[in-house]
């Protein structure tokens, strides 16, 4: 089956022929006069341009074809998967691209989706007032921002009582929530926060208390994106996906959120799989 790599060829072969097209036409026009071999090339330059041109257009509807098939498949398919369950998506306060393509995905899939954003780069804890704060509800641990992490992920997935961690950083204005409440626990998350396109570890570290807790927690990214923190929550043995926008990246949340087989999903590895298997019912 041509895909869209070999797609991608046949049109740079056109350009490739156009090209050489346009420089024997020169030739030509320099000196006046075509001979027999000039002409042959140029007429099996034309026949391979029409030929490469109705691939193109056969490659052209092929492609859309499937993209249309795969986007109603995987809309059937992920309808309801998440019915009931709240998921938190961390993302930053930069520019973050994916978030709305997450929410997307969780509320087709009939999820709640909560979206906690840092407004500051690791949750702020470098700043002495926020660190203050933080500490005089949670102690004075070796690893501030693993504490952190682990007794955010223990207010977030209780339904029981109020949530003074969440508050103190929201008043210290290190991150913003929207959408999660105490009477819906939020049991999976999903990290896509990234600060001047690297990963934010303290994102990274709510993910793992999450996976630590014996919740699903994801790491993920668009194809464009560049922030790399796909390959940091892989490192991190998280699930992962650097598909966050398409079809393929529809399914691979909601099937890892599903019980899906765990792993890191990325088209940067030709061999390896790029989504997971349909989970069995």
């Amino acid at each position: 089956m041509y895909n869209l790599r070999y797609h991608l060829a046949s049109l740079v072969a056109v350009f490739i022929a156009l090209a050489l097209g346009l420089v024997l036409g020169g030739l030509v026009v320099g000196q006046g006069t075509m001979d027999a071999q000039q002409r042959a090339i140029v007429s099996g330059l034309q026949r391979d341009f029409g030929r490469l041109n109705d691939d193109n257009q056969s490659l052209t509807a092929e492609i859309n074809l499937q993209r249309d098939f795969s986007s109603q498949m995987t809309d059937a398919w992920v309808e309801g998967r998440l019915g009931g369950m709240t998921v938190v998506l961390l993302t930053s306060g930069q520019r973050t691209e994916g978030l709305q393509a997450a929410i997307t995905s969780v509320e087709q899939a009939g999820g709640t989706a909560a979206v906690v954003t840092l407004e500051q780069q690791g949750m702020g804890l470098v700043n002495k007032e926020t660190a203050d704060a933080v500490r005089s509800i949670v102690g004075t641990p070796t690893d501030l921002t693993a504490a952190v992490a682990a007794s955010l992920t223990a207010e977030w997935t209780s339904s029981e009582g109020t949530r003074p961690l969440t508050d103190a950083l929201v008043k210290a204005g290190a991150i913003n929530v929207t959408g999660l409440t105490a009477s819906s626990p939020a049991t999976q998350a999903v990290t896509i926060a990234a600060f001047s396109r690297k990963p934010d570890q303290a994102a990274l570290e709510i993910a793992k208390a999450y996976a630590a807790a014996g919740y699903y927690a994801l790491g993920a990214q668009t194809p464009t994106s560049g922030t790399g923190v796909a390959a940091a929550a892989a490192a991190a043995k998280l699930s992962a996906f650097d598909t966050l926008g398409t079809a393929p990246g529809q399914f691979t949340m909601v099937a890892l959120f599903s019980g899906g087989e765990q792993g890191y999903y990325t088209l940067g590895n030709d061999e390896g799989p790029k989504f997971p298997p349909v989970p069995t019912p």
